[in-house]
């Protein structure tokens, strides 16, 4: 059986201000692009069915996750494992709405669990998307949906390539 920790965030052309350099009297300017294009990044930690090394996936998608968005994604995920997945979560309605399609529907493809409301920092993807926004991202500032989507892509790599999955795990306080 396949666990999957589960989270989603948004993200938009506005650029993520972060801390800087620059000299003395000579703050830096960040010129947004004009527009307020939203996408939803959908990410999971699970660990790779043939390695067994942790491993963050995602996808990036316009506008924002609904109901039959989740249904998709869980389709998609079962059709990867074909075995039976456990799912933890936050409490999004879209989440229940899901859940109970698929109890309806699919009962023997997934097992859901949530995680306590309020308490994002026990999700270890939550640091993943601080990474990708705040470390990764920060201060860029996407001309483009096309660019915007190449930099979070780019930026979603190198969280396995540098190995912080372990850390995020030890900082929600979780063995993996």
């Amino acid at each position: 059986m396949t666990l999957i920790l589960w989270d989603e965030s948004g993200i938009s052309l506005r650029p993520n201000v972060g801390t800087t350099w620059a000299p003395v009297g000579e703050t830096p300017v960040l010129l947004e692009t004009p527009g307020r294009h939203n996408h939803t990044m959908l990410g999971f930690i699970t660990r790779s069915p043939r390695r067994h090394d942790l491993d963050f996936r995602f996808t990036v998608f316009k506008g924002s996750a609904n109901t039959e968005d989740m249904i998709f994604f869980l389709t998609e995920i079962h059709h990867y494992y074909r075995s039976k997945v456990v799912i933890v979560w936050d409490h999004l309605s879209a989440h229940h709405a899901a859940e109970s399609y698929f109890e309806e529907t699919r009962p023997d493809w997934f097992e859901f669990h949530y995680f306590p409301s309020y308490s994002p920092e026990l999700n270890p993807v939550e640091p993943c998307w601080n990474q990708i926004k705040n470390v990764y991202l920060a201060n860029f500032v996407p001309t483009s949906d096309e660019e915007l989507l190449s930099a979070v892509l780019e930026s979603g790599e190198r969280i396995n390539e540098q190995k912080l999955l372990h850390s995020f795990f030890a900082q929600a306080g979780i063995r993996p």
